[in-house]
């Protein structure tokens, strides 16, 4: 009887520990999937009607720099590489590289016909090496253009976000300046704008 109780005993024990391993895995495999890290930040400050002045920060090589955007809609392209899900939860990130920054407008007559300027972004080697071994490599899952664009709006600070399979924008409000204090204005203009 002592020995049925001690088996069963060590059965709970071990059933338990299987339990809170399975999930942790199942939290670590989420956490993995859902990874994000930021890779560029940028803000605008109008020159005239639908051209504005774009500050992009990365720490990506070549990216950084002051752009003249033309429309009323900002786009970021990227040459991305999406590894295997199994790669992910080991540890592997996605790869990935700036390549295009540019204005496009809202409408697409406009979009076809108003003037437009895009620009190239880093050195475009980065990726050349691992393109071409990509089709050798196990841990790859496929590659293909990422691309994510919004709408421009002043005083607002949007941050682009690589993710395990492509790229995507976040946006917030442009921080106020040390030492600034709000006025009761400024508090109605808040209010009425839903922030």
């Amino acid at each position: 009887m002592f020995r049925i109780v001690r088996v069963s005993l060590f059965m709970v024990v071990i059933l338990s520990i299987a339990l809170v391993a399975s999930m942790g895995l199942n939290i670590l495999t989420y956490v993995r999937l859902t990874d994000e890290d930021p890779i560029a930040a940028l803000y605008f400050e109008p020159v005239s009607e639908d051209v504005f002045t774009a500050h992009l920060v990365s720490d990506d090589p070549g990216v950084s720099g002051t752009y003249e955007i033309l429309g009323d809609q900002w786009r970021i392209d990227a040459e991305f590489i999406k590894l295997k899900p199994w790669a992910n939860i080991i540890g592997m990130d996605a790869r990935y590289q700036l390549v295009r920054f540019e204005g496009r407008y809202r409408d697409v007559v406009r979009q076809n016909t108003a003037p437009f300027r895009a620009y190239e972004l880093g050195a475009g080697d980065a990726l050349d090496l691992i393109n071409y071994l990509a089709e050798w490599n196990f841990l790859v899952d496929a590659e293909y253009g990422s691309s994510t664009y919004t709408d421009i709006k002043e005083d607002t600070v949007y941050r682009v976000y690589r993710t395990q399979s492509g790229i995507i924008i976040r946006s917030e409000p442009m921080p106020d300046p040390i030492g600034y204090e709000p006025t009761m204005l400024d508090d109605i203009r808040a209010w009425v704008a839903g922030n």
